[in-house]
């Protein structure tokens, strides 16, 4: 939602300079920029250590590290039902044969972060109702769930928000902005990463549930001190 809304007012702002995006992943993102098809790759995919984002995934797929811009920490969870109506608590209830899911694909960062959590659980997914219907966003999971189709789906917090469901927090995820090196000082990414720090996408952040802006369109990879070492 608030990454749509970023291209929009980019767009809007600079008509002779057209940015569009392209739904496919985390993965598929990184994917992208190692053969170039992009200028900017957006990704949230949690580490195996649980505390990182992005960086291992990145280091694996690219030839050297991008530069690495915070959009956003947003916070992810259970979309459930108004009322929770099937009274669902934990990851472990999504195993209940009378529970539908709706799940989001394989190299989304979602998607990775619901097996972590079946894993964690002891959880074979292949048992989960609706594990295999996948949609390609989080409005889609809301909507899924808001139709009855499904009891539950993960998703972020500003979609439960915007259509009135019940959430379930889970984490706060890092959401980051993945440029490569040559990209970097393009004068369209750097007005793009500029906007991140404009009144009127900070407003519209501030009016949607479950984001926070305190990192965004500051550097996380390489950091401040990095910088500086290696330019002495």
């Amino acid at each position: 939602i608030l990454l749509d809304k970023a291209i929009s007012v980019f767009n809007r702002a600079y008509p002779d300079r057209i940015a569009v995006f392209g739904n496919v992943g985390s993965m598929g993102g990184i994917g992208a920029l190692r053969r170039n098809l992009c200028h900017i790759a957006s990704s949230h995919l949690l580490q195996e250590n649980g505390g990182e984002y992005n960086f291992g995934f990145a280091e694996e797929e690219l030839e050297q590290m991008p530069a690495v811009v915070n959009f956003c920490r947003r916070e992810q969870g259970l979309i459930l039902q108004k009322g929770n109506p099937k009274n669902i608590r934990t990851v472990s209830d999504l195993a209940g044969g009378n529970i539908r899911v709706v799940n989001r694909p394989l190299g989304t960062g979602t998607r990775l972060l619901l097996d972590r959590e079946f894993e964690k659980a002891g959880i074979n997914c292949k048992v989960v109702n609706g594990y295999d219907n996948e949609v390609s966003s989080h409005l889609e999971v809301g909507l899924e769930v808001l139709s009855g189709r499904a009891d539950a789906g993960l998703g972020i917090r500003a979609v439960a928000g915007l259509l009135g469901l019940d959430f379930i927090p889970w984490r706060w995820e890092r959401f980051d902005l993945l440029v490569s090196k040559e990209c970097f000082f393009n004068r369209a990414v750097q007005l793009f990463l500029g906007l991140l720090h404009e009144k009127p996408f900070r407003d519209f952040a501030k009016s949607l549930d479950g984001y926070d802006l305190d990192l965004c369109g500051k550097m996380v990879f390489p950091k401040k001190e990095e910088t500086e070492t290696n330019g002495e």
